[in-house]
């Protein structure tokens, strides 16, 4: 009977942790600020964060609008985030000069931030990936999320964005607009 007892207990112990998630590695992270590529020139997505053990956090991803008060690109930033999870997390932001609209007066120049996370398994194959700008104003917010229609291709250095051919989220696009039309570099390095 004791016998009995002690396999069970030990089996449901390493069940138990057999389940268990490792918890998020990070293994870049960047704080440098990122130079602004000038109007009408191609961007430039800069790795800010690598972690492992990770995941994207679909329940903000998809509710954007539910998920901030005010619009505030620091109160953004944690929808973007990782969370724990079995995949490899890059997150890459582009900064880039672009005319900003100015509902009292002409519209003038200012920096902008794209955020594109892409979500990989351990051989660099691409599993999803985002693309959103930080300083989008208008409700709702969602009209500006993207989200990769491809996956199973490799994440490399030098990667047109392109090549994840992403697609609006926003239910209520008309089919003219539902593409990203953008291009932009992914920099690995």
């Amino acid at each position: 009977m004791k016998f009995l007892t002690l396999l069970v207990i030990t089996t449901l112990l390493t069940g138990l942790s057999s389940c268990r998630t490792n918890p998020v590695k990070t293994s870049v992270k960047k704080t440098r600020k990122v130079k602004a590529t000038k109007q009408n020139e191609t961007k430039i997505y800069i790795l800010q964060k690598k972690t492992e053990n990770s995941d994207f956090n679909y329940s903000k991803l998809d509710s954007i609008d539910r998920n901030i008060d005010t619009l505030n690109v620091k109160k953004l930033m944690p929808i973007f985030e990782p969370i724990s999870g079995h995949y490899n997390y890059y997150q890459f932001l582009s900064t880039y000069i672009e005319l900003a609209f100015n509902p009292d007066g002409p519209a003038f120049l200012m920096d902008f931030h794209d955020i594109l996370i892409i979500k990989t398994d351990n051989e660099h194959k691409i599993i999803d990936a985002y693309q959103y700008t930080l300083e989008w104003s208008e409700a709702p917010l969602q009209y500006d999320m993207f989200k990769s229609s491809i996956n199973n291709i490799s994440l490399k250095n030098n990667m047109d964005i392109n090549e994840l051919k992403f697609i609006r989220t926003y239910d209520d696009w008309t089919e003219d607009n539902k593409e990203l039309d953008e291009s932009g570099i992914i920099k690995l390095k």
